[in-house]
């Protein structure tokens, strides 16, 4: 059995884990996990700017999470990718 990949919410391409940020959404809270163990709902983005300058307009993580992201959550995200 292979290393597990998990999906892009914005280029919706399969990656290891390494390859990728995860965003956790734990009751109300949302994270960003840099060590990938956090609890709760997680969604992925690629660590490149392609999908960095994307992940806005396209809305990934809103319709990964079924809500809105808070403002500061996004800026938090940016400031991780680049």
């Amino acid at each position: 059995m292979g290393t597990p990949l998990r999906m892009c919410v914005v280029c919706r391409k399969m990656k290891t884990k390494s390859e990728l940020l995860r965003v956790a959404k734990n009751g109300g809270e949302f994270l960003v996990d840099v060590s990938g163990k956090l609890p709760g709902r997680g969604a992925y983005i690629c660590k490149n700017g392609d999908c960095c300058m994307k992940f806005e307009k396209q809305r990934s993580f809103e319709r990964a999470f079924k809500g809105a992201l808070p403002s500061e959550l996004k800026e938090n995200i940016k400031k991780e990718l680049i």
